[in-house]
């Protein structure tokens, strides 16, 4: 959201190779490419307004899907979010009326500073990039907690789901706590 290209972050090359040996994902070369001219400007506020305007067409059971398809399209495939002709093809991607919503992510682009999940978000309480948190029945819960690797995250994740709460990890340390701070 602060506007600076991406050869402002010379360590994100060094850090994805990181990401990649802990979690066992991938970069794709368009990706790296970018990272490599660095000339791209990456906006999370377009992110969040072209993730907003596709969730509303499609239904609660179908959000994660298009969370993996926006990280594909950058990730692998090095397209920006703030692209109205990459949010279009990913709608063509579910059968979406692609024009509706390439108009739609244009108006609220143009209309609000911040996307509303970015206010939502501080609300309960996330602070920093990346975040990730599991929604249950209106409690929100840290997943990631002190993961470090791919299996932690699914320690966590049925730790959460199986127990409904916080279990330590021997050493008083909360493998997994309420995104409010509470239960940690």
């Amino acid at each position: 959201m602060d506007g600076h290209s991406l050869s402002a972050f010379p360590y994100m090359s060094d850090t994805n190779k990181r990401i990649a040996d802990m979690f066992g994902v991938e970069f794709g070369k368009p990706y790296l490419n970018l990272l490599e001219t660095g000339s791209m400007v990456p906006d999370s506020n377009d992110a969040a307004i072209g993730f907003g305007v596709l969730r509303s067409f499609l239904p609660k059971g179908e959000h994660v899907n298009l969370a993996s398809k926006m990280h594909e399209a950058f990730y692998l495939d090095g397209k920006s979010l703030s692209d109205v002709e990459t949010i279009e093809s990913i709608a063509k991607s579910y059968d979406l009326p692609a024009d509706k919503i390439a108009e739609e992510f244009i108006r609220i682009s143009k209309e609000v500073k911040y996307h509303p999940d970015f206010y939502e978000a501080r609300k309960i309480g996330v602070t920093s990039f990346p975040t990730l948190f599991l929604e249950i029945n209106g409690k929100y819960y840290d997943l990631k907690g002190s993961a470090i690797t791919l299996n932690d995250l699914e320690e966590n994740m049925n730790i959460i789901k199986e127990k409904g709460g916080i279990l330590n990890d021997g050493c008083n340390t909360p493998v997994a706590c309420n995104i409010d701070g509470t239960g940690c």
